[in-house]
């Protein structure tokens, strides 16, 4: 799905959400090549690129293509469908040649300001009337996170909620002697879970499944749940909300590291974990061959597809024994697709937006379990699957809104501009722990920690020396606390 999620950059992952927003695809849809040029002609027709990583909308999004050329016969449709891994150099190496796609995402390692910078998107509005933008719910069009200098450059792909929850195989749960209504709920539990499930697989079945080859997913698994721990990790700010600095080698996080480290000693991933992507992770999970995965609400839909008699269940991820400290932290809406610079048909791919973030299509997606629409009345109306219903829930009960440094100081585009990324990242090192190459993770999560504090120092020094008005304390929101949400209002009351 649409989720993106890589190493942070400075970026929102809307992610993480975004993101997110996104699951990572494994195959092309087989509807175009990266090549040829933007907004080229086929015969009569204007031949219209888009370009994404949404796997799991892969088959409602071909059924969508095929409506859209029969209602705009003057249209055709390339999709490209690539993994999150793969669109990071394909992007970047169209634009570099001036071979863009018309419509296609941010990458989840930038920021839209410097997308916007590099000249990789126009503006929308001249292309969106209001009667399209009043549409959407609440916050989607917001200074420094889909807009910039009052213009719209982006739409997010969808309703921002942690895709770190864990889904759980019921059957092996019971074949292993648990209890399927009552999941594990503390690190102990889960751990101690994960090996009865392995036991009893008796090397059919293991413990846990991750899609080891994508960094992303070990990033957010340590920020997430880390947050919980009360580290203040967030997908907004490379520095703690608690200590107002990168505190990637507190205690939450060592914790996170050292589950993960125990499930791994204990033998309880499965063997092909660090060999396979998030999309084939999630298919070995649909074939009953792991009790646990971490996934986002997408996979939902995709199971209940391909693997219908999978009885599977939804949790909240499992706290430190000494209890839970904080919240899950939710993004704010962020940018996903946009309209390429050098696009020659802005007003075909208006069109297309239009039709894609129609009720009618985002009640398909919502209705099939892929994800939670930002249409305004959308998700209560179309939203049937029970565990897509329970994904939610638990979701908002777990979950609470964080602050965006850019909202609040939208000149910090210039300090995000500048920041740079600091590696190995706590992806890198949670991968590497999982993968059996680290065995002390402590050290380089002190050397990563020590190395964002000063990447941020210098990046603010450099935007300022280029005229931004910013400084160290736009990222501490001493207003911030754990268990509420971050309102508008809470902007406005900081000095």
């Amino acid at each position: 799905m649409i989720k993106k999620l890589k190493t942070f950059g400075l970026v929102c992952l809307a992610v993480i959400n975004v993101l997110a927003a996104t699951a990572c695809a494994s195959s092309d849809s087989g509807k175009s090549e990266v090549d040829g040029n933007s907004g080229s002609k086929d015969g009569d027709k204007v031949v219209l690129r888009v370009m994404d990583w949404a796997d799991s909308e892969k088959p409602y999004r071909e059924k969508f293509i095929q409506d859209f050329e029969a209602k705009y016969p003057n249209i055709k449709i390339e999709y490209t469908l690539l993994t999150v891994d793969q669109f990071q150099n394909t992007i970047t190496t169209a634009i570099k040649s001036g071979d863009a796609p018309d419509l296609f995402p941010i990458p989840a390692n930038m920021s839209l300001s410097m997308a916007v910078k590099g000249e990789w998107y126009q503006p929308l509005d001249p292309y969106l009337d209001d009667e399209f933008k009043n549409q959407f719910v609440d916050g989607i069009f917001v200074e420094g996170s889909t807009m910039l200098d009052g213009k719209i450059y982006s739409i997010p792909a969808l309703t921002s909620v942690p895709s770190t929850l864990v889904f759980y195989n019921k059957q092996l749960f019971k074949d292993a002697g648990l209890d399927p209504e009552n999941p594990p709920k503390t690190y102990t539990e889960f751990r101690e879970a994960a090996k009865k499930i392995t036991e009893a697989g008796n090397g059919k079945a293991f413990g846990m499944i991750e899609g080891g080859k994508q960094i992303g997913r070990f990033k957010l698994a340590a920020v997430d749940w880390s947050a919980l721990g009360g580290s203040g990790l967030n997908p907004h700010s490379p520095i703690s909300l608690i200590t107002n600095d990168a505190n990637y080698d507190s205690k939450p996080v060592m914790d996170v590291m050292n589950l993960f480290k125990g499930i791994k000693d204990d033998g309880s991933f499965h063997p092909k974990t660090m060999s396979i992507s998030a999309p084939e992770a999630r298919a070995l999970f649909g074939e009953g061959q792991a009790g646990f995965i971490l996934q986002g609400e997408w996979s939902i839909g995709v199971w209940k597809r391909d693997n219908p008699n999978l009885d599977f269940g939804v949790m909240a991820p499992p706290v430190p024994d000494d209890g839970q400290k904080g919240y899950l932290p939710r993004a704010n809406f962020g940018p996903w697709i946009g309209l390429s610079k050098t696009s020659k048909h802005p007003e075909e791919a208006a069109l297309y937006l239009k039709e894609y973030f129609s009720k009618d299509y985002q009640s398909v997606l919502v209705k099939a379990g892929d994800r939670f629409s930002i249409l305004k009345d959308v998700n209560e109306s179309a939203s049937e699957i029970p565990q897509f219903k329970q994904y939610y829930d638990i979701a908002q009960d777990m979950s609470r809104l964080v602050p965006s440094p850019q909202i609040r100081n939208p000149e910090l585009a210039s300090v995000y501009a500048n920041f740079k990324d600091v590696q190995p990242g706590i992806g890198d090192i949670l991968q590497g722990v999982v993968a059996g190459a680290l065995n002390d993770p402590e050290a380089p999560l002190k050397q990563l920690s020590d190395g964002i504090d000063k990447a941020l120092d210098a990046a603010i020094a450099q935007a300022k020396s280029e005229g931004a008005n910013v400084d160290k304390n736009d990222f501490v929101f001493p207003n911030w606390s754990s268990d509420k949400p971050y309102t508008a209002e809470d902007y406005k009351a900081l000095p």
